[in-house]
């Protein structure tokens, strides 16, 4: 534990600031033209633009994907678990070859199925465990796994700072990658905001997480920002078009 509270102190994490932690956040939501953005020839697109955020976090940020390939079970086969197909990669810290891992290696199976991917340092599991916020938190979701023939979100990509690791200086330079990166998405909607992890609720207690992706961001139909968002202060960077 000692160790574990050593490395911590050296990197600059200390879970006394969890409420108090701070971080500019970016919210890209976006509809695929053809592939999705976490097909690799997309992808490694995103991830050379990211690089200079990644670069941020003050040691290397590890790779989390949720995909599945559902399987059939019970009785005549009639349940379905995304849980029981669940797929594996292995440990991934960020580099090229693990980001081309994580968005090809079971791509061209039958009925593969992708949620999520989170790159963190410390990574979620990490933080949960020491009661500690992460420095810097990526997230790339599938907004569209109902399959809708007809929708105006179907991908999206949340990025979380602590404010520590930018210079107020370089944030007009980290936001221009952002609006880069909300092209490749043909991003509908996008925002920003300084954020704490959680905000406090009305009812008691803490609401809207980062840790929940893009949960809650969003209106019902998917136009606008949603009330809670827009009263913390979201600002836009880029306007749905009605």
């Amino acid at each position: 534990m000692e160790l574990i509270k050593n490395l911590m102190s050296k990197i600059g994490i200390n879970s006394k600031n969890k409420k108090t932690d701070m971080f500019y956040s970016y919210y890209i939501f976006g509809k695929s033209i053809d592939k999705p953005i976490w097909e690799w020839n997309n992808w490694k697109h995103v991830a050379e633009l990211l690089q200079p955020i990644i670069d941020l976090s003050p040691e290397l940020p590890f790779i989390k994907s949720s995909q599945s390939i559902p399987v059939k079970y019970g009785k005549d086969n009639k349940n379905v678990s995304y849980d029981k197909g669940s797929l594996r990669f292995g440990r991934m810290i960020w580099n090229e070859s693990n980001n081309k891992k994580w968005t090809t290696k079971y791509a061209d199976k039958e009925k593969w199925t992708f949620f999520d991917t989170e790159i963190a340092f410390p990574t979620r599991s990490n933080c949960h465990k020491n009661n500690i916020n992460p420095k810097l938190f990526i997230s790339v979701h599938n907004e569209n796994l109902t399959e809708k023939e007809k929708t105006n979100i179907d991908q999206s990509i949340t990025i979380h700072i602590e404010n520590n690791l930018i210079e107020k200086s370089s944030l007009i330079g980290i936001e221009k990658q952002v609006e880069k990166i909300g092209e490749l998405l043909n991003w509908k909607i996008g925002g920003k905001i300084k954020r704490p992890v959680s905000f406090k609720s009305e009812f008691g207690g803490f609401t809207d997480s980062f840790w929940d992706g893009s949960y809650g961001l969003l209106n019902s139909d998917s136009t606008d920002f949603s009330e809670n968002y827009k009263r913390y202060g979201i600002e836009y960077l880029k306007k749905a078009s009605r």
